[in-house]
């Protein structure tokens, strides 16, 4: 649910956000045809690297739904649930490789400060292996993810409590206490 009125849309079995934006139908198209031409198996990325991005973006800007859902699946595909609270606490001291934390990084740069990425972290990412079309990929799992943290907190999408304790029966560390994930938004 969200804070505007949704559509009833027959036949569909939405996620909540795609669910929210549901009143303007073409904007609902293109934002499941957005979301399947850069993520989810389509990118230069592994999966895993897909959603290791979606959920770093996501805790950096405190986007509960988009950290819990995305969190969800990067474990599915992981099978680490450890790996995966790391990610949501502080990427930066998870078990990673040298070249997805500078994945990460760069992720996080241009969550948190666009206008400073420069030619310089580009060469860092092809430095650490990756190849130009992953550089793009990062960049565009990155803007995509953004984008669904501002839908989802702009519309005020929670996540449903029946999906929440489930990621809360995994979740390990500082990530099993964080009050932004874990505290419900106020309806």
């Amino acid at each position: 649910m969200s804070w505007i009125k949704e559509s009833k849309l027959k036949g569909q079995d939405l996620p909540p956000l795609f669910q929210a934006v549901s009143l303007n139908a073409p904007a609902l198209e293109a934002l499941k045809q957005l979301n399947e031409a850069v993520a989810f198996g389509n990118s230069a990325l592994s999966r895993v690297q897909e959603e290791a991005i979606a959920a770093v973006v996501a805790a950096a800007n405190r986007c509960r739904h988009e950290a819990m859902t995305r969190a969800g699946f990067l474990r599915r595909h992981t099978q680490d649930a450890t790996l995966t609270s790391q990610l949501l606490d502080d990427y930066t001291q998870a078990d990673l490789d040298s070249a997805d934390r500078q994945m990460l990084g760069f992720a996080v740069k241009l969550t948190r400060e666009p206008g400073s990425v420069t030619r310089e972290d580009v060469e860092d990412l092809r430095a650490a292996g990756f190849t130009d079309a992953q550089v793009l990929s990062i960049v565009l799992v990155t803007s995509l993810c953004n984008f669904m943290n501002r839908l989802a907190d702009g519309l005020g999408v929670d996540v449903p409590p029946r999906y929440q304790a489930s990621v809360q029966r995994w979740l390990t560390g500082p990530a099993s206490h964080a009050e932004w994930l874990l505290r419900p938004k106020e309806a």
